[in-house]
């Protein structure tokens, strides 16, 4: 079973709900690294970690990798958001995620939490990760479903 993927997964989860209207700077910079480093942790952690409670899950973690790696650069969430982000903050401490408010006399505060760049610029980036959660989700469905675990 993919146990330990999975309750990264749930921090990150705990992550993503943390990214609230109003959160600014640091505060907000903080749980928008943690959540895409757990975004990418999920992975590892299936294959460094549950792969090995079984000869059989570990050929299909193994066989689902090489199948994503070889379909480069799709899945897009893949390789240009979870991978890429995770890289450009661990190497450079790039964060392409903007923070910015929008004052309008008279009406609320508007809170801007769009992608800056990459291929989901313009995105609001609780959305992406939204997306990348949900991605996650179904490449572990479908791990579990080929090994035949709960």
């Amino acid at each position: 079973m993919t146990e330990g993927a999975r309750q990264v997964l749930q921090d990150c989860r705990h992550a993503r709900s943390q990214l609230v209207d109003g959160l600014m700077g640091r505060d907000w910079r903080l749980r928008w690294i943690t959540a895409v480093i757990l975004l990418r942790s999920v992975g590892y952690v299936l294959k460094k970690v549950d792969a090995k409670r079984s000869p059989k899950l570990r050929g299909v973690v193994d066989e689902m990798w090489e199948r994503s790696n070889n379909s480069k650069p799709e899945p897009e969430i893949l390789w240009e958001f979870i991978e890429r982000d995770r890289d450009l903050i661990l190497k450079e401490y790039e964060v392409r995620a903007g923070q910015g408010v929008v004052l309008t006399p008279g009406e609320p505060t508007k809170f801007l939490y769009t992608m800056k760049s990459g291929a989901f610029a313009g995105h609001d980036q609780r959305d992406v990760i939204d997306r990348a959660i949900a991605w996650w989700e179904a490449y572990l469905d479908e791990v579990d479903r080929k090994a035949g675990t709960p």
